[in-house]
């Protein structure tokens, strides 16, 4: 296996992985100075790139939180770093290492790295749900990435739901709203056997449920691989999610495949995975 690097470039930090035949073989993070200039931001994200660099590297996939124009290698949409939009990613990375660049959504990388690397080789339609601050999705049908005609396919999240939208309720900000903290601390309590927090994963678990029936009404997928922040708490929601598949009006709703994802960096190696999946 030849070795590229992955980089995810995140709205705080950016963090970089080679992967090679053996796998993760290094990984670094940077925080990056939101207040820079565009040229400034971009020297960062090749200083990452330079700490995780060896002569060996035969390509560098980036994942982004943002719209990707394909045509002309730009960025479009990165919230947290305003300074990047329209930025000439993958002309200024040819230019700095003269190595083949590729460029793709992070949820897009995360099915990626699913298929790739993780649990979902031998199938070709999954779903990669991101649950997150935001919620979203990287589509692979047919074995190959779909982005739709405008490259909004698989925003999940931004579907009405109740009254609001399933982001609203599938991602991390529900803990905030609902309960007045975060995932996070929610999660420590659980850990420890706190009934409040087990049942307010329980209600998490139901709003996912939801979403996750709405997936396979349109796309009726070989298997959801569910990441982001949240998942890390999918044994404490996991009952209730499935108990809220119960409901389905197919048979086969049954035999949902539905698994918590197996990479730790799927992102990473999904931006690596780009060369693999051509």
């Amino acid at each position: 296996m030849e070795t590229y690097l992955g980089i995810d470039l995140g709205g705080t930090a950016v963090k970089g992985g080679r992967i090679g035949s053996g796998g993760l073989e290094q990984k670094e993070i940077l925080v990056l100075n939101q207040e820079g200039t565009s040229e400034a931001l971009f020297g960062e994200i090749c200083q990452l790139i330079r700490s995780v660099w060896t002569d060996r590297v035969r390509g560098i996939g980036c994942a982004v939180p943002a719209l990707i124009d394909e045509r002309h290698g730009t960025i479009h949409g990165l919230s947290n770093l305003l300074q990047l939009d329209g930025f000439p990613l993958r002309k200024r990375l040819m230019e700095a290492f003269n190595l083949p660049i590729q460029i793709e959504n992070d949820a897009n990388c995360f099915v990626l790295g699913e298929k790739v690397f993780g649990c979902a080789k031998e199938y070709h339609d999954v779903v990669g749900l991101v649950t997150g601050t935001g919620v979203g999705a990287g589509l692979l049908l047919n074995g190959q990435l779909y982005c739709g005609t405008h490259y909004g396919a698989g925003e999940f999240g931004m579907i009405p739901y109740k009254e609001s939208c399933f982001e609203a309720y599938c991602g991390g900000k529900f803990f905030s709203r609902e309960y007045g903290t975060t995932g996070e601390e929610l999660f420590n309590r659980a850990a420890q056997g706190d009934r409040e927090s087990l049942d307010a994963f329980a209600v998490y678990g139901g709003h996912l449920g939801e979403l996750v029936k709405l997936i396979y009404y349109t796309l009726d997928p070989q298997i959801i691989v569910i990441g982001g922040s949240v998942s890390k708490s999918y044994r404490f929601y996991r009952e209730a999610l499935e108990k809220s598949l119960d409901s389905f009006y197919f048979s086969h709703g049954k035999n949902f495949n539905l698994l918590p994802s197996s990479l730790a960096d799927a992102a990473i190696f999904g931006a690596a995975g780009l060369f693999y999946h051509q």
